[in-house]
């Protein structure tokens, strides 16, 4: 069985837990951006060339990104519990012990982007995702081509017990992002599809501008090397809640 198809067995049903809290539309936002990592302005190599990875990450195209900010860790459970609590929504049961710092799980592509946005944020795009998460590089993984360093910078299935940890713990990337190939899948902002890198605009891609699904970056706990890939790319439905997929906040500098 493929590490897709299992990583797939570990989709479950999502448990009520926190009650939720005075109802409101935002939650309060702390201001600024601590803990976020500056991006630069500039080109780089989008996808997998010819004989890597999927079709989906072909052509391997140049993309300009102007400057921005992206969390340098996905946004955790005890972050989140204070939206859901202010804004009257529900946490789901997290399977992460202790989960306070571990990705929060279970969130659907909505609650996602209105927690990015309570605080004057919102959602990466998939460009901005992968500059993000290649850290400069051009090659498979942010440190090279070797899948035997994959676990001293990420949980993914040969290391992590088939579980989420605590965010943080692994070594970062040279922009100072941790997890980004594994412990929690992250949503992006862009709607999927398979043929998109096709027809791509240079700068700033956004994404189509129809579909039902949401592009789905970055490696996960329940996933092998494979799929822990800097291009590599998954779909996922809008309203879809999973145990290894969670998410980072984005902002453009001038925000």
């Amino acid at each position: 069985m493929s590490a897709l198809l299992v990583s797939m067995l570990f989709l479950s049903l999502a448990y009520a837990a926190d009650a939720p809290g005075v109802s409101s539309e935002t939650a309060p936002s702390p201001g600024g951006f601590a803990d976020m990592a500056l991006v630069p302005a500039g080109e780089f190599w989008m996808g997998s060339p010819e004989g890597e990875g999927y079709s989906s990450e072909r052509p391997r195209h140049k993309v300009y990104l102007d400057e921005y900010r992206i969390d340098t860790t996905e946004v955790t459970t005890a972050q989140y519990r204070e939206f859901a609590k202010a804004t009257g929504r529900q946490l789901r049961q997290q399977p992460c012990p202790d989960s306070a710092n571990c990705p929060v799980l279970y969130v659907n592509w909505d609650e996602a982007q209105a927690y990015c946005r309570s605080l004057g944020k919102r959602l990466p795009t998939e460009a901005e995702w992968e500059k993000a998460a290649r850290g400069g590089s051009e090659g498979r993984y942010f440190f090279g081509d070797k899948e035997s360093l994959l676990g001293e910078y990420a949980w993914f299935w040969d290391n992590s017990g088939r579980k989420v940890h605590h965010v943080g713990l692994k070594k970062p990337n040279p922009y100072g992002l941790y997890d980004v190939y594994g412990n929690a899948q992250e949503w992006t902002a862009d709607r999927y599809d398979a043929t998109y890198y096709g027809r791509s605009p240079r700068k700033n891609p956004k994404g189509p501008f129809e579909g039902g699904d949401r592009v789905v970056r970055g490696g996960s706990a329940f996933v092998s090397a494979e799929l822990c890939r800097s291009a590599q790319r998954m779909k996922g439905p809008q309203l879809n809640r999973y145990s290894g997929r969670g998410f980072r906040c984005a902002a453009s500098t001038e925000l």
